[in-house]
């Protein structure tokens, strides 16, 4: 008998081999090991933003209307840290633990102003989205406001975010009769 020389007859004669009790106690300790320094690995997901608790729309945030958390996956239009949220207002409620993105946030300047107005189409109210622009038009055909941004639809009732000089007379006439929306 002569022994081979090639790589693949050593690896042959190697898995043939029983290994020791020592080696197999060494190598379930290598996994038992692995498996807990894998149980303790820290989670380096994806920071987001979410609201720490139910919040309207409209309400400036503050820094304990929400807390960052980390996501397994990044969410497009999040932010990852509070800063950038605290101070703006959501545009439409948010519920607790939902990520916050672009889209739920709004820049209210102080000269702006939300006021709800009953639209006078229900079929155009259902139409309208949040986030979308729309001009409001009174009964008589003129123009009340332009380019308004709505922040809320709830059946026949929108509620629009528009320069507070409008939002006076816009108010004014929706005592009256209900308005026409065009969207944009």
């Amino acid at each position: 008998m002569t022994l081979s020389t090639s790589a693949l007859d050593r690896v042959r004669s190697l898995s043939r081999r029983r290994p020791s009790p020592a080696w197999r106690r060494f190598l379930a300790l290598g996994l038992a090991l692995l498996a807990l320094s894998t149980f303790f690995w820290p989670d380096v997901g994806h920071p987001a933003v979410v609201a720490s608790r139910d919040l309207p729309a409209g309400a400036p945030l503050t820094s304990s209307d929400v807390r960052v958390v980390s996501l397994a996956a990044p969410l497009p239009g999040s932010f990852p840290g509070s800063d950038a949220v605290v101070g703006r207002a959501l545009s439409s409620p948010a519920r607790a633990g939902v990520p916050l993105t672009d889209f739920d946030l709004s820049d209210v300047a102080p000269d702006q102003a939300s006021v709800a107005v009953r639209v006078a189409d229900q079929g155009l109210a259902a139409v309208v989205r949040p986030g979308g622009r729309v001009d409001v038009v009174s009964a008589s055909g003129e123009v009340v406001a332009e380019n308004a941004a709505v922040r809320e639809t709830r059946g026949q009732v929108v509620v629009l975010t528009l320069p507070r000089l409008n939002a006076t007379r816009v108010a004014a006439m929706s005592l009256d009769h209900a308005l026409a929306v065009t969207l944009r």
